[in-house]
């Protein structure tokens, strides 16, 4: 499925756009849409479609300003400009910006679809010459550069002095002056043995990063790539602008790996300093955020902060296995896993328990107490009471009731991980959790207002749009616009039950400009139009 964002300021023109084509029947879903470029801006960023169609001549940002921005910051995106003026110059300027189709109003369905049709084309095109894998070797080879990557291992890593380091970059064409700096490591999920797969993700990384003149990236250790992005004076301070420069990156490499190979991809953010003799530090962190999330499992974008790692525990993982007797690996499953993956860490350890059939109770016996040693270092972590929150006795009599039952096991095991995980998260005082309680908060308060957006949302709880996107996404297991759209469908819901109000009214109370859009969203969200879903309450109550 593609999905498809459209911006209009004109509503007769959407609405033929929404109305007119059947989505359900075609291989496109319309994922969202916005009356102008700046209020489209950050949901499409929230949304990430595959498909924009714009119009031209816009207020407040136009089309093509649009889809210049959109370009640099989300290159997959493939861009349909719709234009009333039959003009060779807005032709000629959105062929520049990159657009992949210019056509003219009015425009019927049966000519949009054929002309989704035709980028989808492009689009399974495009992946199938990405995952070619002669195409990759050669494009791998014809972009190596060993003496200039050994050199910014060294550097990164704090091995060259700095006094040295701007000249030798200089003669290696790298330009390292920068007010200030940051870093990220890239972590792709690449088996050794995968080498195409490896070559698709350094290619997609690289085709991206090459659009910012700000980003030096260079490959890392085995499946790992590092970006060096330099601050550059502008509007922002240089923290705020490198912190939205690396999550819009981070953000389109993942969607665009994931989205192209078989590979997930996790990223560690450094924090931002000041001077080069700085950066390894930066670069330190990073790695060791990327290390940490992807020993437990979890392929996310983080800059460390809510969930910083306790002291000694800095190296979660141990290579000899998922049993690590030492306890750093369930350790680290208890500290970073979200109640979300537990179905999966569960799975996990019934897949073991499965290929031990018919050997005895001994591998339940051992797995079951280093789950139990584990969940008490995290509950001790946070001054708990193990025998208060896990929630079994720990006697031996129900011990062994419960290593007798698979079922009960995996009961037992769910119960605990999810305890531990609630009482974990009710003691934390990270930086996001506050931070996503404030950006709900205000949601919960302002649904009503048509101009509430990623950005504004973003202002008042003082992170970037990007980041606040990664992390509230990640934190909740719904992004912005979902969480923003399930609040203001809520609400409505409400208003149908128990108001005689006009849909057209509840429409505008919920934050909705366009009344038939209240009634497309509704009814995608809810499978009933406002109209069938208030008749069927009124049937309820009879």
């Amino acid at each position: 499925m593609y999905k498809v964002f459209i911006v209009e300021d004109e509503i007769i023109v959407r609405e033929g756009i929404r109305n007119s084509i059947p989505w359900d029947k075609t291989s496109y879903i319309l994922a969202g849409e916005a009356p102008d470029g700046e209020m489209a801006l950050s949901i499409i960023k929230d949304i990430m479609p595959d498909i924009l169609i714009t119009d031209i001549r816009m207020p407040f940002m136009d089309g093509l300003a649009l889809s210049r921005i959109v370009k640099k910051t989300l290159p997959w995106i493939k861009i349909i400009i719709l234009s009333g003026h039959d003009e060779f110059e807005y032709a000629r300027e959105a062929i520049s910006v990159g657009v992949e189709e210019y056509l003219l109003k009015p425009v019927s369905s049966q000519d949009m679809l054929q002309t989704l049709d035709k980028i989808a084309c492009r689009i399974d095109a495009e992946k199938e010459e990405l995952l070619n894998i002669e195409h990759l070797r050669q494009q791998a080879q014809s972009n190596s550069d060993t003496l200039r990557e050994r050199w910014l291992k060294d550097f990164i890593k704090g091995n060259v002095p700095t006094a040295d380091a701007i000249e030798k970059a200089r003669e290696l064409g790298i330009d390292l002056i920068a007010h200030s700096y940051t870093t990220a490591v890239i972590s792709a999920s690449t088996s050794r043995d995968n080498h195409s797969q490896s070559i698709a993700v350094k290619l997609i990384i690289r085709s991206i990063t090459e659009k910012y003149s700000n980003v030096i990236l260079f490959q890392g250790e085995e499946n790992k790539h590092i970006m060096l992005i330099k601050g550059m004076p502008g509007e922002k301070t240089e923290s705020d602008s490198l912190e939205e420069s690396v999550y819009t990156i981070a953000q389109a490499v993942k969607h665009e790996v994931e989205r192209n190979t078989e590979c997930k991809i996790a990223v560690g953010i450094g924090g931002v300093v000041n001077r080069l003799g700085e950066v390894s530090k930066s670069y330190f962190k990073a790695d060791r955020i990327v290390n940490n999330e992807t020993a437990v499992g979890l392929w996310q974008i983080s800059d460390g902060d809510p969930l910083q790692t306790a002291e000694g525990k800095d190296r979660l993982f141990d290579q000899t296995g998922l049993l690590n007797f030492g306890g750093d690996i369930l350790w680290a499953k208890f500290r970073y896993a979200s109640k979300k993956d537990i179905d999966s860490i569960i799975n996990e350890y019934t897949g073991l328990l499965q290929d031990s059939a018919g050997e005895g109770p001994i591998l339940e016996y051992f797995m079951l107490g280093e789950i139990i040693v584990a969940a008490s270092k995290i509950i001790e972590e946070f001054n708990g009471d193990i025998n208060t929150i896990i929630p079994f006795s720990l006697n031996k009599y129900e011990l062994k009731e419960i290593i007798n039952s698979r079922e009960t096991f995996n009961e037992k095991i769910r119960a605990l991980f999810t305890a531990v995980i609630e009482f974990r998260d009710s003691r934390m005082e990270g930086r996001y959790q506050s931070v996503i309680l404030k950006a709900r908060e205000f949601i919960d308060q302002h649904y009503g207002d048509q101009d509430i957006s990623l950005h504004t949302v973003a202002f008042h709880v003082g992170i970037s749009p990007n980041h606040l996107s990664t992390v509230f996404s990640q934190d909740t297991g719904e992004n912005f616009i979902e969480y923003l759209t399930r609040v203001r469908i809520d609400k409505a819901k409400q208003l149908l039950e128990n108001t005689a109000m006009k849909n057209a009214d509840i429409a505008g109370k919920t934050g909705f400009s366009d009344p038939h859009y209240f009634s497309f969203i509704f009814k995608k969200n809810t499978g009933l139009s406002p109209r069938e879903y208030r008749n069927s309450k009124a049937k309820g109550k009879t």
